[in-house]
């Protein structure tokens, strides 16, 4: 993956470089208006691991909810609206467990879920929360194919620990799927976690209970004895390190 070139941003945001002002962001050049449609760039301040093991924070876009996919305003993955204007990276969290029940189909806390939100934990959310209506949560890797002109290609920076998965797991063959008895592992786009199998591509990485428990309890997925059923069982406490990725709807 490529990290989007800063120059290729959307037309009329502001982009903040390698260096912010002293006084932080948004820099002292005037009045901005935080309220206004047009999308808005910002730094990702939730970041869960230590400076020195995480890299350079992303960039991450605000704007309209109905634009950029995610609940809360802010999209953390695939940051161009011009290049991807039906997929997006939604970071938050979760507490109603699994990606492949019926919960998981429809939001549970009126979409008041998202690392930006008034409710960044997910109390009370399932991952369908993370998405705005007229999105949902990418269903499999054809659905990230079929929303993404890069597949998962340039959805951020490579050094930067994050995964956002779609509402799938695997069979024990590894073949990717939406069949809720097969829940081996989490899958997505990102550069948090294992090599993505070549039956599961586009998709470039995985999680499973390992990778999970790594996260010091960001990502849960049960115990080493549901090694095969992360993805019936995961939730996540805490908007840092992904979410779920989002497409809109036909």
């Amino acid at each position: 993956m490529r990290p989007v070139p800063l120059l290729a941003l959307v037309a009329g945001c502001r982009v903040i470089g390698g260096g912010l002002p002293d006084g932080g962001w948004p820099p002292d050049d005037g009045p901005t208006d935080r309220a206004a449609d047009t999308t808005d760039l910002r730094r990702d301040q939730r970041p869960d691991l230590p400076p020195a093991e995480r890299g350079p924070e992303p960039m991450t876009l605000i704007g309209s909810p109905e634009l950029l996919g995610c609940a809360d305003g802010t999209r953390e993955g695939f940051a161009d609206l011009d290049s991807w204007p039906k997929i997006a990276g939604c970071a938050g969290a979760w507490s109603i467990p699994g990606l492949l029940g019926n919960l998981a189909d429809n939001p549970q806390c009126d979409r008041r879920a998202g690392d930006t939100s008034t409710n960044p934990g997910g109390d009370g959310c399932s991952i369908a929360d993370l998405c705005f209506e007229g999105w949902h949560v990418c269903r499999d890797p054809s659905d990230v194919e079929s929303h993404s002109p890069s597949e998962c290609e340039s959805i951020g920076p490579v050094d930067y620990p994050r995964l956002f998965i779609v509402r799938a797991g695997a069979s024990p063959q590894g073949l990717c799927t939406t069949d809720p008895r097969n829940a081996n592992d989490l899958h997505g786009c990102g550069s948090l976690g294992q090599p993505e199998t070549a039956s599961c591509q586009p998709l470039d990485r995985r999680m499973g209970f390992a990778d999970c428990l790594g996260t010091g309890g960001v990502w849960s997925c049960g115990t080493a004895d549901d090694s095969l059923r992360e993805a019936a069982l995961v939730t996540k406490t805490d908007g840092a390190l992904g979410g779920v990725l989002c497409c809109r709807n036909p």
